[in-house]
């Protein structure tokens, strides 16, 4: 990469790190202007991970598919078609941070780059709504 050249980023948001923030939609939108891949890690089953997409107007990069955050991680790092300079993972999941490293992601957690981009963090929530949230597309 030339010193005039700008740096390449390829962002994962775990499924979660997503759900904590207020606005998701705008955090994907602005988020767009500085990466050049951005995707959805979650151990959670795909079709939920495309549903909660689509809710946030995000037609993400990759997606998880049939595999742990791990494997997703280590998959989208090899692709091709995702090559960066850098590979951030923000994450709600702080067990996953030292994998993530391993694998060649810097792991931010979702309260750490709010902080830094300026997104805001939505009130915690009860069990009632995270239900109301996982339900069938």
């Amino acid at each position: 990469m030339s010193e005039d050249a700008p740096e390449r980023i390829t962002l994962a948001f775990e499924l979660a790190a997503l759900e904590r923030l207020t606005d998701p939609g705008g955090v994907i939108s602005d988020t767009r202007g500085w990466t050049d891949h951005m995707g959805i890690v979650s151990d959670e089953p795909t079709h939920l991970v495309r549903k909660r997409a689509r809710d946030y107007g995000f037609n993400p990069d990759f997606l998880p598919g049939p595999r742990t955050k791990p494997e997703s991680l280590i998959k989208v790092n090899n692709q091709p078609e995702h090559e960066a300079d850098r590979y951030v993972l923000v994450s709600a999941d702080e067990s996953i941070e030292e994998t993530a490293e391993s694998a060649g992601w810097e792991y931010r957690h979702v309260e750490e780059a709010a902080e830094t981009a300026g997104w805001r963090l939505a009130a915690e929530t009860d069990d009632a709504s995270d239900a109301e949230r996982t339900g069938w597309p």
